[in-house]
């Protein structure tokens, strides 16, 4: 875990001095002496609000159908422990999905319905994100509010209804028996496990249960763009709700690319030329990126590691959850 900070923390700086050195020292100076610190307690309570939604899809796809319910706390160790994993051990967001599969087998959870459930609601929150995204598209494309070049609007808007359209095609009932049937290769395998998990979504969210969660998912994104926000208001920028969202759904992407450690440095590099490209000026930008990131992604390091450090012992207390559904 040590390693992995140290390492991260080197490929930070590195990324923001390049930045920097585009941007002009003096200018990023200037940013950093004129930024209002007072925007930072609304940059933490929106991190506060985006993990307690985090947490509460977590518990809701622990207890869906019958399943044990963790409670919040448990809820928040589990989601704690997934974001402690993807910060050290994977890219992609593997470590997230590997740590959030081991919680649900304690559970007592079979092999199966446990990776399907993970991935499920790690589905369900990119059902949010992609709505969000290209409704956001949808505005600036047709100059409703705000205004983006077609390069940042049309991949948004060409990419999310084709990715719907295909998952509504895998998932329908009457094919989605043979995509999911056990056995072939890895690569086959992988794809049934994607497909169900897809799936899972489909038949989670007529229910109310899918509905909380999707509510749940939308508060996690919403407190991200509003913790984007206020470190932008804390430079004395700001920007059309729909140019705010693009400009961080743009940045965000590079957490799903193979990247090491959670992506960081490639998603403060993203995040800040996203938001060059709806108007703000280099040195603002990567400033801000830089107060979003540490709300975001450093604060929020310290109590991950813990509790992948106290994983066994949430892996009891999902056991007695289990046992006392029983």
């Amino acid at each position: 875990m040590a390693l992995g900070v140290v390492v991260a923390v080197l490929v930070v700086v590195g990324v923001g001095l390049l930045i920097a050195r585009a941007a002009g020292f003096a200018e990023v100076r200037d940013a950093i002496e004129q930024a209002d610190s007072t925007w930072f307690l609304v940059c933490f309570v929106a991190q506060v609000a985006a993990l307690g939604g985090y947490a509460a899809v977590v518990r809701e796809a622990l207890r869906w159908d019958n399943g044990p319910d963790p409670g919040f706390g448990l809820g928040a160790h589990v989601m704690l422990a997934s974001i402690g994993a993807t910060r050290v051990f994977a890219a992609g967001g593997a470590g997230a999905i590997a740590a959030a599969y081991w919680c649900f087998r304690r559970a007592c959870f079979a092999q199966r319905e446990a990776l399907v459930r993970v991935l499920g609601f790690n589905t369900l929150f990119y059902v949010a994100f992609g709505v969000g995204a290209w409704v956001a598209a949808l505005f600036l494309a047709l100059g409703i509010w705000g205004d983006a070049p077609l390069a940042l609007t049309v991949p948004w808007l060409a990419l999310i209804p084709f990715c719907f359209a295909a998952a509504a095609f895998v998932t329908q009932p009457a094919r989605v028996g043979g995509l999911t049937a056990p056995g072939g290769l890895m690569v086959h395998r992988g794809l049934a496990y994607a497909i169900s998990g897809a799936a899972w979504v489909r038949d989670v969210l007529p229910h109310p249960a899918g509905r909380r969660s999707l509510l749940w998912s939308l508060l996690y994104w919403a407190g991200n763009v509003v913790c984007l926000w206020a470190a932008l208001s804390s430079v004395g920028q700001s920007l059309p709700v729909p140019e705010l969202v693009l400009a961080f759904a743009t940045g965000h992407v590079a957490t799903i690319l193979p990247l090491p450690l959670g992506g960081v440095g490639g998603v403060d590099a993203a995040m800040t030329y996203a938001l060059t490209v709806v108007g703000v000026s280099l040195a603002p930008a990567l400033v801000a990126v830089a107060v979003y990131r540490l709300f975001a992604f450093w604060a929020p390091t310290i109590p991950a590691f813990v509790a992948l450090a106290l994983m066994p012992r949430a892996g009891r207390r999902l056991e007695q959850a289990a046992a006392a559904r029983v």
